[in-house]
């Protein structure tokens, strides 16, 4: 059975301030930091479409497995083609999405220099964090979309007539090869994105930004 890719991670805890304290420039550089939170709502809002369509995709390909006749193969693969397509294009929203907040994000860089010592350590930890994570994002949609490429290539050989049993098994076990390191990297990037959202929650209470995490 071909394996299946985990969600892509998880978006940056939003915060909202509950009061009016802190450092005036910690509190400009909060204002960047919520926005890049709402730039990513587009990432988000891709993940269950991602993951609906890699289960429609898993069950085509199982089907596929009980057939013979190519004719009775090819509808579903085309339908699993189309499937990866779409995938691809929700891929490209949440890299965009991913981008922009970023973006976002580095504006906070430019106050740095103007808050007191204590919390300039707290922000450089924070900027490293989402720096590591933005690296790990990178890596695993180039992997992601190198993976697409290949499961498009199965669904396509899945249609040939005179597709071998050996052939089939290897683009089969590449194909698991790579969600795996893709599973590996997925994990990296959430990882990634828990120590950005506690090095942001420690920068929030040392800059004594009185914040409130939604529920």
């Amino acid at each position: 059975m071909k394996k299946g890719i985990k969600m892509l991670g998880v978006i940056s805890i939003a915060t909202v301030l509950t009061g009016c304290f802190g450092d005036d420039t910690a509190m400009q550089m909060h204002e960047h930091l919520e926005s890049a939170v709402e730039k990513e709502q587009v990432f988000q809002e891709q993940q269950t479409p991602l993951t609906e369509a890699e289960q429609r995709e898993h069950e085509l390909y199982d089907e596929m497995l009980t057939l013979t006749e190519v004719e009775e193969i090819t509808p579903l693969a085309d339908e699993a083609i189309e499937s990866a397509e779409e995938r691809r294009s929700l891929l490209n929203n949440e890299k965009d999405s991913i981008d922009e907040a970023y973006q976002e994000f580095q504006l906070v860089s430019d106050y740095v220099d103007d808050i007191p010592e204590e919390l300039q350590e707290k922000a450089d930890a924070m900027i490293n964090e989402m720096d590591e994570r933005y690296s790990a994002y990178e890596e695993l949609f180039d992997e992601y979309m190198d993976t697409i490429d290949m499961d498009v290539e199965l669904y396509e050989m899945m249609k040939q007539e005179d597709l071998t049993i050996e052939e089939l098994q290897e683009q089969h076990d590449q194909v698991n090869e790579a969600y795996n390191r893709i599973n590996e990297l997925n994990t990296e990037f959430n990882e990634r994105t828990a120590d950005y959202n506690d090095a942001k929650r420690d920068f929030y209470e040392t800059a004594d930004l009185n914040v409130e995490e939604p529920a």
